[in-house]
């Protein structure tokens, strides 16, 4: 019955989510524990950037959200699996919170301390006392955010994680209404890529 189904698709949904939460719990704790340890290599971050976006592609196709990649050649020294992880968990924020039509991208930059990776919005920010607080575990902008967004609120807690075995930092700036910009530097162990600059 209609009844039937739309409670046994609510009950698959609570379990996914369980399942969700159950398997970032265990992958935080891994990490956390060292249990999980790196693998550092040379990667190209450029394409890195760019299999981040091609992965989120799909979901940012459902919301009518278009990505973008502006990248410098530049490599570095790190676990390429980890770092995939932080982009496509930044980039599933920002598709999640972003309106239709809306554009969102990732940059990388090269400065004296180390590489830095953006990913920018223009969904609806965050307010300025929840821009340190969201990287703790299970922290969202808005209570209704797990409900209606389908997160763990560990996700972001799992980003400064990896960036912290990194030896890097995660932080994030916001105009409250117009976007937000989700920024994870990685230390100077890195060199320019074969272009030269």
């Amino acid at each position: 019955s209609e009844k039937a189904s739309n409670l046994l698709r609510i009950a698959v949904t609570n379990s996914d989510r369980l399942v969700r939460l159950i398997n970032d719990i265990l992958d935080l704790e891994r990490m956390q524990s060292g249990r999980a340890p790196l693998t550092f290599r040379r990667i190209a971050l450029e394409d890195l950037a760019r299999q981040a976006v091609e992965a989120m592609q799909p979901m940012a196709d459902a919301g009518e959200v278009h990505l973008g990649c502006d990248s410098v050649a530049t490599s570095v020294e790190a676990d390429a699996d980890r770092l995939l992880q932080v982009l496509t968990n930044l980039l599933s924020n920002a598709i999640k919170f972003s309106p239709p039509q809306s554009i969102v991208r990732v940059t990388t930059s090269r400065g004296v301390n180390g590489v830095t990776l953006s990913v920018i919005d223009q969904g609806r920010g965050i307010p300025s006392d929840k821009l340190e607080t969201v990287f703790d575990r299970f922290q969202q902008v808005d209570a209704t955010d797990a409900r209606q967004k389908g997160g763990t609120g560990l996700g972001l807690a799992i980003c400064r994680t990896i960036v912290q075995q990194h030896g890097g930092r995660i932080w994030a700036e916001s105009n409250e209404g117009k976007g937000a910009i989700f920024h994870f530097l990685l230390p100077d162990r890195t060199s320019l890529g074969s272009t030269g600059e």
